[in-house]
């Protein structure tokens, strides 16, 4: 009877080659901001394996906004997508950087109720925003004032909370409109409600998606970073250039069915991608003027080299 022996022996000789390869995969913890188009890159990494091919084996955990920020200076996460977070920290001196960008442009879009045509018919209005001071606050403020109304005294701001938190006020009538992103905006518009402005059109340089990392893993892992860094750039030009694939990934990801919405969000995401995870500096700069207007504090000269490093892109890119 020695097939059974042979057998047995095949199994373990499979078992003990597989394991070392299993053991060589570096366990890193990464905080996702929430599903959004922006974030679309790393759902990709993570369903066709970019990150395993680089010898990473990532586990995403959703955390909101700036706790994911908490989560990385205390290190109980090795990246965060958390950008605006990461650029805001980085402004004020701690010891984070921004060394990749999914989307160089907002995604937010001013959503009214549907008897509501125009910025400017807001007057008397309340708006919704998701905190005071933050990046959705001063958006909204700098798109009432260059359609000529004054914050807090034409139109009233209210706190609202998160995205989701948003709509449920705008469809309830507590507020007249809201800054939403893909594809809460789409969703509403499809159900009556209407699209008065985009952000883009009033404040260009705005980071979604991106990765955030301490100065520490930077200086002690510079391999790691790089790793990462380069399976999302790969995640990043397979989304970009395989339509048919992703038509078939974001439906699950972001939790729609409409097939036509779905086209609708892969265009809008084609045209707010970063080309290759980086910026120019005129961009870097520009992010770094909004960010001290969203803190409010002195207005002094911070170099990019303090906010962004992107050798790592560079260094994917050869």
């Amino acid at each position: 009877m020695p097939i059974a022996p042979i057998a047995f022996f095949v199994v373990l000789s499979l078992l003990t080659v597989a394991t070392p390869l299993s053991a060589q995969l570096k366990k890193v913890r990464f905080s996702t901001t929430g599903i959004s188009i922006s974030e679309l890159p790393f759902k990709v990494a993570q369903l066709k394996g970019f990150w395993r091919e680089e010898g990473l084996d990532v586990e995403a955990i959703l955390i909101r906004g700036a706790v994911g920020m908490q989560a990385l200076l205390g290190s109980s996460v090795d990246y965060t997508s958390a950008s605006g977070s990461t650029i805001a920290a980085a402004v004020r001196g701690l010891p984070v950087k921004l060394v990749f960008i999914s989307s160089s442009k907002p995604q937010f879009e001013l959503v009214s109720q549907p008897q509501i045509k125009s910025v400017q018919e807001l007057k008397g209005k309340i708006v919704g925003i998701s905190s005071r001071g933050g990046s959705n606050d001063l958006m909204m403020q700098i798109i009432l004032q260059k359609n000529g109304l004054a914050p807090n005294k034409d139109v009233t701001t209210l706190i609202v909370g998160a995205q989701e938190e948003t709509v449920i006020a705008l469809r309830t009538g507590r507020i007249a409109a809201a800054l939403l992103t893909p594809p809460r905006n789409f969703i509403l518009q499809r159900d009556g409600y209407n699209r008065l402005a985009y952000s883009g059109d009033y404040m260009p340089t705005f980071a979604n998606g991106g990765i955030g990392v301490t100065d520490e893993k930077i200086k002690t892992n510079p391999a790691e970073v790089l790793a990462f860094v380069k399976a999302t750039i790969k995640a990043l030009q397979y989304s970009m250039k395989n339509r048919a694939e992703m038509v078939k990934i974001m439906p699950g990801y972001l939790g729609i069915k409409d097939a036509t919405m779905i086209e609708q969000l892969y265009d809008l995401y084609l045209a707010r991608q970063s080309t290759d995870g980086s910026v120019d500096d005129p961009w870097m700069r520009g992010a770094i003027e909004f960010t001290q207007k969203t803190l409010g504090g002195a207005v002094k000269e911070v170099p990019p080299s303090q906010v962004f490093d992107f050798s790592f892109v560079q260094k994917a890119a050869r």
